[in-house]
């Protein structure tokens, strides 16, 4: 007989047994409705399996999968936390919901304070869960944890979800302890917590840096660092053959935050790319081949820094018991102690072979072999020996052979290609430039011709197998195009084609056709008679049927005859511009230049007159709040310069649009008395938020902006030093948040970040058109950096506006996030060393910028600066005009000032010298007269000069100011007498020097033109405009120096160029003069002068205003004035009313 109770269990058991086998087969047709993308019955299918008892945690995951692909995604969390609240005791089950979390689409909306995962139609605030759900996942894991017991795997998997998106770049995050008790707020927009930028390796309060240690418990972890790295041991302890990954992994992660190759953001060169022979005997402290193995020097948060690694957080020593050779060979090549680097590379090698395509002994080759490469090199003029650079490694001789490239040859059949009509072209034929390339990598020898020289030279290599670079001197001096071969014994092979010319050929667009020139390469005298060959092609695409067809090229060809002052200007210019042309240039006597495919393009000369009518708008504040009036001014005026008086609009229609492009007001407005335009917006008490656009259609407006905003209730102040910091030193900084009241912000959070960015400072007197043409625009002195110790007291010339520039990017030197001080500070320590070592030939630029977070929620930015110098301050010299006549009385000025702009008084002596030059080239300096000097507070000084002989004279100021630091700044200046030639003299390639700093219609432009070389022909070109050329003029120059009338007229204004080009020493020279004619008539100067600096509230405020025109007389007309608060600039990032002159005339 059986009992009752044995029965009952009999029962549960069979039922328990046939319930599991329906649950797989339930799973089985799952898996095939996910196969067959069925999502709806799939998915109805796991919604079910999830809460039964014998749960596979991978059924949580494929549930997810199929909402996502419904579009149910907002439905998936109350899913997980389901799944989470029905098997709460299966750790398991727990690990799979929180892996969920993790790989959870991150995006949603708020919507009525309830967030919906995923995308969603309609309202809402965007939102993201980045934060939230890595806690959530967080709490999953420790709660399964605490279930488990010793399980390896969930263990990793709990290290790599705290460790997830921290890695390298977001490695900083590992500093903070996320709190496991508290779910974070949803974060505003999509959000994104990858790795990011390489912040550096955080460091402790007192600059040193953050080390992960191994706690007792996890519990006890001081951060997250902490946390991962005891999850990571565990794992380790519970299964010991997981110890090789973890502490490679352990390994890694410390390379990532303290190897020498994170500094790579900050400017220091990497890799090869230089000879590193001088570099390599430098003992500094940021010297990489100086480190012992348990040194580093890397990218902290702090800044760059130089320290001993404790011996748990050697990473070297860590790859040494893992038996990585590889990864520490790669390690000791970064920190460029390439012997070590090799040893590791042969005993890789020698345990394991050398690789696949043998990349372990290509490494150690590249290490130890003998190498060597040619630098590029530039075009070179006939007969005076044809120069090189040659970098190498290792190797002790280089032997040299030069062949003669059959140029002609080449020429020729690239034009009997294009002849063919080839069905498609191949350019890689057609590229007559490239002809290294082609002869190396397309085996194209026949091009090659004799052998024309060999030669060898010995070489002594660095030490520790660095490189090193020569100059190599050839002996081709005849013209042509030469294959030049560098051979190492037991070494590489490199090739260079290098170019000896004796013609060159210079384009130029003229109006409706093209201009040419021939002129000799080395003295750059124009070369009659030559022949100019233009070969062109075109292609045409031709339907040979419907559907079908092909490109048809058409060539054809013409020639000139240079004439006496070697310009060619094609007789057909209409046919010149549809082609594309091959140009070459020839001589009886053998001369060869050529230009390879090239267009003409010739529009119509066309000197562009400024001439619009513009509005001008002022609002009388950037920023309002619905349902204020917005109050406005309208001005309408033609900009043109040579206009005295203009008749007045009686009406002007005046539009404001809101942000969604929608007219909000729209009135014709009838003129003021002083012919302006007035009128008030009220704007609505539902007014969109956001920037609206008041303008006049066509002619311009303004832009102001909506928002429901509070006036900051806390300030964020940056303090640096007031005066430069000496270039090495650490720079102190104060970062303070306080409430207007007065009191400190204390719960709050700062991030900072630090940059720096080269400052090449120069100073330029303030000019009455600085806000025109930019600060400097009248300067006359050329760069002349050939000069012994110019870069030290000279000045370089302001950076021509019309020549594209991009300045280097801000480097990030420092930057963390910490909370505030209880007196509402935080304190940086900004080392400057760095950039002494590395980037020491220029001065910096500290910008430091702080971002407070307080309580609740409210962010305040603030910002600072502070220069780093080489100097403490600096001492310009010039003189008021471009050049002098034997008579004329110079004024010479000097002014001394800090980095930052700042006067500095300072005692001393300025000295004419008169400059002479030796057989070396080098100037020989006479002092003809000394002058006692007294810089006052302004830092300026003033001194007449009587220009008594012709000559060329360096005029230099050496001061002392009161802290016993001296300086000295010259300028080089030309006085010009009678047969005066500049012959005796040295100047740069190609000078332009005019007289005056500006000029009025009806004066002539007196201007300089130097050249270095003696005798040189110079193609002058007056006013180009439009990327057009009016034909030149052509000076042969009877010497270095020339003098050459330019008359002015009414339309010149407000500037026009002079173009220059000469050719010497091989190669074309070009220099470009903006000569300023100012609008002086239609300026006037507005001077605001309050009566306090400071008010009490509610104290009456008396401003003065004074108009004046440009000689300083009174002038009499109309003013508008706008008051506002200040602080609501910080909501509308500035004013929104532009400079009046700049709007006009610029």
């Amino acid at each position: 007989m059986v009992s009752t109770r044995s029965a009952t269990m009999r029962i549960w058991l069979v039922a328990g047994l046939m319930a599991g086998v329906c649950w797989a087969d339930d799973r089985g047709v799952a898996e095939k409705h996910l196969q067959a993308g069925n999502w709806q019955e799939a998915y109805a299918i796991y919604e079910r399996v999830l809460f039964e008892p014998d749960v596979v945690p991978d059924d949580l995951h494929r549930a997810v999968q199929c909402l996502q692909r419904l579009g149910r995604d907002a439905e998936s969390d109350a899913l997980r936390e389901k799944f989470v609240a029905t098997h709460a005791g299966n750790w398991r089950a727990l690990q799979a919901a929180a892996q969920s979390y993790r790989e959870a689409n991150h995006f949603g909306f708020l919507i009525g304070g309830r967030f919906e995962r995923g995308h969603h139609r309609g309202g809402g605030r965007p939102v993201n869960s980045f934060a939230r759900d890595r806690v959530r996942a967080l709490q999953l894991f420790a709660q399964a944890g605490g279930l488990a017991g010793k399980e390896a795997g969930l263990y990793e998997d709990f290290a790599q979800t705290i460790f997830s998106d921290q890695f390298g770049g977001g490695a900083w995050r590992l500093q903070a302890l996320t709190d496991l008790t508290t779910l974070p707020d949803y974060e505003d927009g999509h959000g994104y917590h990858g790795p990011g930028d390489f912040k550096g390796a955080p460091v402790e309060a007192d600059g040193q840096p953050v080390y992960y240690r191994l706690p007792a418990s996890f519990a006890e972890a001081r951060n997250d660092g902490e946390r991962w790295r005891w999850l990571l041991w565990q794992a380790m302890e519970c299964e010991p053959a997981r110890r090789h990954s973890v502490l490679r992994q352990w390994a890694g992660f410390l390379h990532s935050q303290f190897g020498v190759q994170t500094m790579v953001e900050h400017g220091f060169w990497w890799g090869r790319g230089r000879s590193e022979d001088d570099q390599q005997q430098t003992a500094g402290r940021f010297a990489l081949h100086t480190l012992a193995d348990n040194e580093t020097v890397c990218r902290t948060a702090a800044g760059i820094q130089r320290f001993k690694l404790p011996e748990e957080f050697d990473f070297i020593r860590l790859y040494r018991q893992l038996g990585d050779w590889e990864t520490l060979a790669r390690i000791y090549t970064d920190r460029r102690q390439y012997p070590r680097a090799a040893q590791w590379w042969r005993e890789m090698i020698r345990r394991h072979g050398p690789g696949h395509d043998q990349y372990r002994q290509k490494a150690l080759d590249q290490i130890i072999g003998h190498w060597g490469q040619f630098e590029p090199v530039a075009a070179q003029a006939a007969g005076t020996g044809a120069t090189v650079e040659y970098r190498f490694r290792n190797a002790r001789q280089v032997s040299f052979r030069a062949q003669r490239i059959r140029v002609p040859e080449l020429l020729r059949d690239v034009k009997e290609y294009l002849r063919s009509n080839p069905e498609q072209l191949d350019h890689e034929r057609m590229d007559v430039g490239e002809l290294g390339y082609r002869i190396v990598h397309q085996n194209q020898t026949r091009y090659v011709g004799e052998e024309v020289a060999t030669w060898s030279l010995k070489l002594n290599p660095s030490p520790d197998h660095y490189d090193r670079r020569v100059t190599v001197q050839t002996p081709l001096r005849e013209p042509g195009a030469y294959f030049v071969t560098a051979t190492l014994a037991d070494g590489n092979t490199s090739h260079i084609v290098l170019w000896v010319h004796d013609t060159v050929l210079v384009k130029k667009p003229l109006t409706e056709t093209g201009y040419l020139f021939v002129a000799d390469a080395r003295t750059g005298r124009p070369i009659p008679n030559a022949t100019v060959d233009f070969f062109g092609y075109r292609t045409e695409w031709r339907d040979n049927k419907p559907g079908r067809g092909r490109h048809i090229v058409h060539t054809t060809q013409f020639a000139e005859t240079s004439d006496r002052d070697g310009q060619v200007i094609p007789r057909a210019p209409d046919a010149l511009q549809p082609w594309q042309w091959l140009i070459t240039a020839t001589t009886d006597d053998g001369r060869l230049a050529y230009l390879g495919f090239t267009g003409f393009w010739h529009g119509r000369y066309y000197d562009h007159e400024y001439n619009e009518t513009k509005a001008y708008a002022i609002t009388d504040r950037p920023v309002y709040r619905p349902g204020q009036p917005v109050k406005f001014s309208v001005w309408i005026r033609q900009a043109k310069y040579d206009v005295e008086t203009e008749p007045a609009r009686p009406t002007a229609p005046v539009v404001i649009q809101n942000p969604k492009g929608e007219p909000a007001y729209s009135a014709t407005l009838k003129a003021n008395a002083d012919g302006s335009f007035s009128g008030e917006y009220r704007l609505p008490n539902d007014a969109p938020l956001g920037v609206y656009h008041l303008h006049v259609p066509g002619l311009g407006g303004v832009n102001f902006r909506v928002e429901e905003y509070k006036k900051p209730e806390f300030e964020v102040t940056v303090t640096a030093p007031t005066e430069p910091v000496k270039l090495g030193e650490v720079i102190p900084a104060t970062i303070t948040a306080r409430y207007y009241f007065g009191a400190p912000v204390v719960k709050a959070t700062v991030r900072y970040q630090v940059t720096r960015t080269k400052q090449d400072v120069t100073w330029f007197a303030p000019a009455p058109w600085d806000w025109f043409y930019g600060p400097g625009y009248w300067w006359f002195g050329c760069d002349y950096e050939w000069y012994p110790g110019w870069r030290q007291w000279g000045c370089f010339r302001p950076r021509p506006w019309w020549i594209p520039w991009q300045p280097d990017p801000p480097e990030i030197v420092m930057q963390g996030e910490m909370p505030i001080g209880a007196d509402g500070t935080v304190k940086l320590a900004i080392d400057s060393a760095f950039a002494k070592e590395v980037h020491g030939d220029s001065d910096h630029r500290y910008q430091i910028t702080a971002e407070v977070t307080d309580e609740s929620r409210r962010v305040i930015v603030g910002q600072g600066a502070v220069m780093a110098a080489r100097e403490p301050f600096k001492v310009y010299a010039w003189v008021d005009a471009g050049h002098f006549r034997v008579g004329d009385t110079m004024r010479a000025r000097f002014a001394t000032r800090t980095p930052d702009g700042q006067p500095v008084a300072a005692r001393g002596t300025a000295t004419l010298w008169r400059v002479r030059y030796g057989k070396n080239g080098q100037p020989v300096e006479n002092a003809v007269r000394t002058w006692p000097v007294t810089i006052n507070d302004r830092g300026e000084a003033e001194l007449p000069i009587a220009a008594s002989q012709a000559g060329q004279y360096r005029l230099a100021c050496r001061v002392t100011d009161a802290t016993g630091h001296t300086q000295e700044g010259a300028y080089v200046l030309v006085v010009r007498g009678a047969g005066f030639d500049g012959r005796d003299y040295r100047f740069n390639d190609l000078e332009l020097v005019p007289d005056q700093p500006d000029y009025r219609p009806g004066q002539t432009v007196k201007l300089m033109i130097n050249t270095a070389q003696a005798d040189s022909t110079v193609w002058l070109f007056v006013r180009p405009a439009n990327g057009i050329y009016l034909p030149p003029q052509i000076h042969r120059l009877n010497g270095k120096s020339v003098v050459v009338p330019v008359a002015v007229v009414k339309r010149d204004m407000p500037n026009f160029f002079i173009e220059a080009v000469t050719v010497s020493g091989g190669r074309v020279h070009t220099e470009v003069r903006e000569i300023v004619v100012p609008p002086e008539q239609r300026v006037l100067q507005v001077d605001v002068a309050p009566s306090a600096t400071e008010y009490k509230p509610g104290a009456p405020a008396k401003v003065k205003i004074r108009l004046t025109d440009f000689s300083g007389e009174p002038f009499q007309g109309s003013t508008v004035v706008s008051v506002y608060d200040k602080a609501v600039e910080y909501i509308s990032g500035g004013p929104n009313v532009p400079d009046i002159k700049e709007f006009f005339w610029k």
